[in-house]
């Protein structure tokens, strides 16, 4: 396996990694930012939300870009096209004007990721796609892990402006690594590499709005998504209901993220052995069994074992899924297909955090995590029983 590690395939996933960790900087610490230069939450809110919007249109339109232009375009946005949007929060402090910011960085930012599953499909043979999604998704997780660790640290000794300047500077090593990492475009069909049973090559090509493994999957990511929407939640529920003090929230949320990238890689390897299908379906249960956990949990521990029987459902889930829509699509529309889906995922993400803030608000609070958490893994995991299957 460790002859397909290419120079060029460890270049992409070094230039998606330091992008997700330029963003990973960021996330904590930009609400505080925006609330420290007087935005309302409300305003701050709709800022975010703006930025997914923007993110569902850059995950697709950054695989479109690929697919025809070659991986090289849509990375070089997202890392060169980065530093300005970020440096702007700097300069700019009208809520108009960050608004447009939001929007912009949304679009610019989303276009690697795309690219960077679309490169994984086309370029890795089908026994061990799966394992490189997964590869993949834990080197994604590392890297936005480094961000968010360090960021408190950087914004106590340097002050907000700083951390700006350093996620810039991250972004634009990874634009020179697009540079110097990347050969020109090469059309697909001149990879040689086996990696798909390319469905063009044995019947008329299908359009993707038509293809119907790739929507039944895409639903199914939309689903899986909505429920992590309410993840923004969590905090809150720990703290006002559960009793937790708030030291120990961020645990929370670190137990799980340690546990879904430690197995993330194994649970790709089985994926490849076993049915992508069946790990899907695990992958949502468990993922709904953990926000079951969750909505009535009461104390620190049953929250955190909540937390892990969730994040082994989502190591399940996301490198089987990726792997099977991959392997579900034909070789000249990876990364068009894997942007639609990261787009998909974003959209999940928008309508899970928006009906979770209007259950919180108007039923018992722990019915979010029931309602919006669980029933989307349930209902994903009965379409997926129904409608997919495995591809031989």
């Amino acid at each position: 396996m460790h002859k397909l590690f290419s120079r060029e395939l460890i270049s992409v996933i070094g230039i998606v990694g330091l992008a997700t960790m330029a963003m990973g900087l960021l996330q904590p610490v930009l609400p505080l930012y925006l609330t420290d230069i007087g935005i309302n939450p409300t305003a701050l809110g709709l800022m975010f939300s703006a930025g997914m919007m923007g993110m569902v249109l850059g995950e697709s339109f950054g695989g479109w870009l690929a697919d025809r232009k070659g991986i090289r375009a849509p990375l070089f946005i997202g890392t060169f096209f980065c530093i300005p949007m970020v440096l702007a929060f700097i300069i700019f402090k009208n809520t108009a004007t960050l608004f447009v910011v939001f929007f912009i960085w949304g679009v610019v930012r989303a276009a690697v990721f795309g690219p960077g599953r679309g490169y994984i499909g086309t370029n890795i043979p089908l026994s061990n796609k799966a394992t490189f999604m997964a590869v993949f998704a834990a080197a994604m997780a590392v890297s936005r892990a480094l961000g968010t660790s360090v960021s408190g640290f950087i914004v106590d000794i340097l002050k907000y402006d700083w951390i700006f300047v350093i996620s810039a500077g991250i972004s634009l090593a990874g634009g020179l690594l697009v540079i110097s990492g990347l050969k020109k475009f090469r059309p697909s069909q001149s990879i040689m590499v086996p990696t798909t049973i390319d469905a063009d090559s044995i019947e008329a090509p299908v359009p993707l709005y038509r293809h119907r493994p790739f929507i039944v999957q895409s639903i199914i990511a939309a689903l899986y998504f909505t429920a992590m929407g309410t993840g923004s939640f969590l905090s809150l529920l720990a703290v006002q209901k559960a009793g937790v003090p708030l030291a120990q929230v961020g645990i929370l949320f670190t137990v799980g993220a340690i546990v879904n990238a430690v197995l993330l890689i194994p649970m790709g390897r089985l994926a490849d052995y076993k049915s992508k299908r069946v790990l899907m379906i695990l992958g949502l249960l468990f993922t709904a069994a953990g926000f079951t956990g969750i909505s009535f949990s009461s104390n620190f521990l049953q929250l955190a074992t909540s937390q892990i029987v969730g994040s082994i459902g989502g190591s399940m889930f996301s490198p089987a899924a990726v792997a099977l829509l991959s392997e579900n699509v034909s070789r000249h529309k990876q990364s068009t297909a894997m942007g639609i889906y990261g787009g998909c995922e974003d959209i999940g993400v928008i309508v899970g955090s928006a009906l979770s803030g209007v259950i919180w608000s108007v039923l018992e609070p722990r019915f979010t995590f029931l309602i919006i958490g669980a029933l989307p893994g349930v209902i994903g995991a009965v379409i997926c029983f129904a409608m997919l299957k495995d591809k031989h």
